[in-house]
């Protein structure tokens, strides 16, 4: 039993061609956190949840009126959001199938209105109780000019370009927001990520030391604007350098949750792969990892 959705389908992935393979089913019977039990997975096969009305009291805030406090600047590494909830939030009842909402939950153990930072997506119901799948962690948007690229939109873009451009496998990712990497003589935004990579088909056996080429960059650059027509837009008209994509040493990601751990403060149990990362220490344990030019 293990969550392969969201932010953890690269776990999935890495879980299947290491070890159990295609024919056997991963299944994530529930969707809980520690504020409680949110949904269940009613499908063996499925990976979306029925919401759990009785469990905690919900309320949705629709990411449109969302999107407008989150400008991308928190820090979502070891925190959750404590901002006060816009008014215009959604009961359970009222969302619509194909819409993304953040969550936001009342619990019996004294949280008020708490937003935990998940993003979900409405994709039918089930009686009376909707049926979502999760999108993606809140404040994980890449958000220089106000392009806004999900972390979805942009693992999606990663993800196919390494398939069908690189030929090579992602074994983790986080990317950096250009104000932690700013140099002050520039003053053109853009992104780095720093991403695992190893040889297709070798189980993560053989990784990638070698920087990638202008080719490869420019295939990047090319999915993320096709993916986000605004991303697209900025670059065209040079308010967005094209983003840089630093490939990492083997046991870099694994340092990193170990300076989230030891360095943050962040619980063992609780520890998620900041897919946006903009605490400096951790920039500077992805810095220390990458392979040099």
């Amino acid at each position: 039993m293990a969550n392969e959705t969201g932010s953890f389908h690269l776990c999935g992935q890495r879980l299947r061609e290491r070890w159990v393979g295609n024919d056997i089913t991963i299944f994530s019977p529930i969707y809980a956190a520690t504020e409680g039990l949110i949904g269940v997975n009613t499908d063996m096969n499925g990976k979306t949840y029925v919401l759990s009305p009785k469990a905690m009291f919900f309320e949705f805030l629709p990411m449109d009126e969302s999107n407008n406090d989150d400008d991308g600047s928190k820090n979502d590494d070891n925190n959750d959001s404590d901002e006060k909830p816009s008014e215009n939030t959604l009961f359970i009842e009222e969302l619509e199938v194909g819409k993304e909402y953040e969550m936001i939950v009342t619990n019996l153990t004294g949280l008020y209105r708490y937003r935990f930072g998940d993003v979900i997506r409405c994709v039918g119901y089930h009686g009376e109780s909707p049926i979502v799948e999760i999108a993606y962690r809140k404040g994980q948007f890449l958000n220089a000019q106000g392009e806004r690229t999900s972390e979805e939109t942009f693992y999606t873009s990663l993800s196919k370009t390494a398939e069908e451009d690189w030929n090579l496998d992602i074994l983790d990712y986080s990317t950096v927001e250009y104000f932690l990497k700013q140099n002050g003589t520039d003053s053109c935004p853009c992104y780095t990520v720093y991403v695992e990579l190893a040889e297709k088909n070798s189980n993560g056996k053989t990784p990638v030391l070698r920087p990638l080429t202008d080719v490869e960059l420019n295939a990047l650059d090319r999915q993320i604007g096709k993916a986000n027509h605004l991303y697209e837009f900025f670059r065209s008209n040079g308010r967005l350098h094209r983003i840089e994509a630093v490939p990492v040493r083997p046991g870099t990601f694994e340092k990193l949750r170990k300076t989230m751990v030891n360095n943050l403060g962040t619980s063992p149990m609780q520890m998620k792969q900041p897919r946006v990362t903009r605490d400096p220490r951790l920039v500077c344990v992805l810095e220390e990892g990458a392979i040099d030019s």
